[in-house]
């Protein structure tokens, strides 16, 4: 018998499967079960948890731009706080990995202003910051790293976080060596070469490695173009703050 009202009837069974497939990493398993609830009920009050589901299923497949639409989705689809939050540090994260930095700072800015109880911090502290340096705008992320340094200090994103504090320029470095003659080389093969190259030091660990580095730009677009400079010399052109 139909239903009298004309209302959808959820497909709980496809959601159960698509969860199951989930949790068992079975990610096209997951992301068929949980279209197929949504399907059955499009307006369903738990659709913003399914979206955020497939959405990291999807990328579990690399199908990166559906999986941002659905964490898009989750916002406007009545999810709980933290769920929202959970999918605004997931779109972050695609836009960080694509190089998309404004919009990157702008989703891990929207995670923080809701519940950050069992969010990754570390991680999203970190990629925050990192993101605000390509963009040149060195102060605030210093801001974010002090936050990440001083509240997650034995976290795996902590000696990042202290390398990059205090930073105010990105430079190209071309190696890092054990031994000062062998950074002394290299650093004239540059000059040879017309870059204005230095030394520095890095230390890991009990470690010290021997740097040699060119030039200082204040954003990433800027220092791009410089590490192609350098790698068309034929020089390896790594970036670092």
């Amino acid at each position: 018998m139909g239903c009298a009202t004309g209302q959808a009837r959820p497909d709980r069974k496809a959601f159960d499967d698509g969860y199951a497939a989930f949790q068992a990493g079975q990610w096209p398993r997951a992301v068929d079960g949980f279209t197929r609830y949504l399907r059955s009920d499009p307006t369903s009050s738990f659709r913003g948890e399914v979206y955020y589901y497939r959405g990291e299923a999807l990328v579990h497949l690399g199908r990166r731009s559906e999986a941002l639409a659905d964490f898009q989705r989750v916002g406007g689809a009545g999810a709980p706080p933290r769920i929202a939050a959970f999918a605004q540090v997931a779109a972050g994260n695609l836009y960080f990995e694509a190089g998309d930095d404004s919009k990157a700072v702008r989703a891990y800015g929207e995670a923080l202003k809701g519940p950050q109880g069992d969010l990754p911090m570390d991680m999203l502290l970190l990629r925050l910051s990192v993101s605000l340096q390509r963009l040149g705008q060195w102060p605030l992320a210093d801001k974010y790293l002090g936050h990440l340094i001083d509240r997650y200090p034995k976290s795996p994103s902590a000696a990042e976080a202290r390398r990059r504090y205090k930073a105010d320029s990105f430079s190209i470095q071309t190696g890092a060596y054990g031994s000062l003659s062998a950074a002394q080389q290299e650093n004239e093969r540059l000059r040879a070469a017309g870059f204005l190259a230095r030394l520095g030091e890095l230390k890991r660990g009990s470690q010290v490695l021997h740097t040699v580095q060119v030039g200082r730009a204040k954003d990433y677009a800027a220092a791009q173009i410089l590490a192609q400079r350098v790698a068309q010399a034929g020089f390896t052109a790594l970036i670092v703050p």
